[in-house]
């Protein structure tokens, strides 16, 4: 019954000619496609379409024939009434890509300064509209001159494919890091509760040898909340790595841990990896508010054993730092705990007061000791100062203190 409708239907859309501009889209099942005006926009579920074409031929069309029918707007029927009007002409179609401008109609706007593009090449404000530039005396879009400059788009921005490349390493390592972040902690968790893939846990531990496992093993050896056992693990396997990704890590521990043995292993291993490379790090320390932050940083640097941190000791042997008292009391009321103790620390109801006072440091002058043996060392930073241009250097030195 149907199958005559189907053919006329096919024959229909074959040769379709301008569209009604009150036609709605038929998409077909079979692949074909249908601009027509339905006449019962009302129908109930599996009526068929009543359609008529824009050259007034009626056609049912079976609901199991059609795929889906795209309803259009007022704005793209009044569009298709204005296009199927337009002259090819220059004039014409700017006007038409105006219109199509103030109604939001992007695509078509597009279309049509193309058409005048096909009409006049140089057209300079259809080329402008459509986002030309010349470029060495050729219209190029921004796109193509920066594909002719040898860029990729990457990711919403122009990169070059070295730095795509490198960028696309950047990403892979840290994702291998993050893996291994993960799995580290597995295979330290499981070590710790006996589980039963402990010993296959301990085995992948004792085989790290991937330098991407050094962020994870620093963010673990860092963490003081973490077992003493666990910390101690960590820096086992580190001590077989480059471990230049850990260093900061290692460098605080040494200066600010509360378990000894862990400060002195990390003190150990930056000097094996190369003390150089922390040497500022401890240097600042020497200019801290808090002088013990000084002297723990003078042991360092004498176990470090590298004289280039000479001139910076000598300048530490005497540091002036600040204490809170208790106004009107005695030397013996110095609060020495003033970079960590708060008001709290004092009666209530009394004031305090801040003062100066100039401290000799033993740890620096120990230091120097160890980098020097043999060598005698007061507290005397100009006599020092003099001993170090007289016997250690062959040039002018500049001895500021902020050396």
């Amino acid at each position: 019954m149907h199958r005559p409708i189907l053919i006329a239907v096919c024959l229909a859309a074959a040769g379709l000619p301008s569209v009604r501009s009150d036609a709605e889209v038929f998409i077909l099942k079979s692949g074909g496609r249908i601009e027509a005006e339905q006449l019962n926009p009302s129908r109930e579920r599996g009526q068929p379409y009543q359609l008529r074409t824009s050259d007034g031929v009626r056609l049912a069309l079976t609901e199991s024939a059609v795929a889906r029918v795209i309803v259009k707007s007022e704005l793209d029927k009044q569009y298709e009434a204005l296009a199927a009007k337009l002259d090819n002409t220059i004039e014409a179609q700017w006007n038409m890509a105006e219109w199509c401008k103030e109604a939001g109609l992007a695509d078509q706007r597009r279309r049509h300064l193309q058409a005048i593009l096909a009409l006049d090449p140089d057209h300079l404000d259809a080329r402008k509209a459509l986002g030309y530039q010349r470029f060495a005396g050729k219209w190029l879009t921004q796109e193509e001159h920066m594909q002719h400059l040898g860029y990729v788009k990457y990711k919403g921005s122009w990169r070059l494919r070295q730095e795509i490349e490198i960028a696309s390493r950047q990403e892979q390592q840290e994702l291998a890091v993050k893996k291994l972040r993960k799995d580290i902690r597995l295979w330290l968790e499981q070590v710790a509760t006996g589980g039963r893939f402990a010993d296959a846990a301990n085995r992948n531990l004792n085989a790290l040898q991937d330098t991407d496992a050094v962020p994870a093993l620093a963010e673990i050896l860092g963490d003081t909340q973490q077992p003493k056992a666990v910390r101690k693990r960590c820096l086992d396997i580190l001590e077989k790595l480059p471990a230049t990704g850990a260093m900061p890590t290692l460098v605080r521990i040494a200066l600010n841990d509360s378990d000894s043995e862990l400060q002195d292993r990390c003190l150990d291993l930056l000097k094996e990896q190369g003390p150089h490379l922390v040497l500022s790090l401890f240097i600042d320390e020497l200019k801290s508010k808090d002088n013990d932050r000084v002297n723990r940083a003078a042991d360092c640097l004498g176990r470090l054993g590298d004289k280039s941190a000479t001139l910076p000791l000598i300048n530490a042997l005497v540091t002036e730092h600040q204490f809170k008292v208790q106004a009107g009391s005695g030397p013996g009321s110095i609060n020495t705990g003033f970079s960590s103790s708060g008001p709290g620390s004092f009666s209530m109801g009394k004031s305090t007061m801040v003062i100066k006072r100039k401290l000799q440091n033993s740890s620096v002058r120990a230091a120097l000791s160890l980098l020097y043996p043999g060598e005698t060392f007061n507290y005397n930073i100009e006599e020092m100062r003099g001993w170090y241009v007289k016997t250690q250097t062959t040039a002018a030195v500049d001895l500021r203190r902020d050396n």
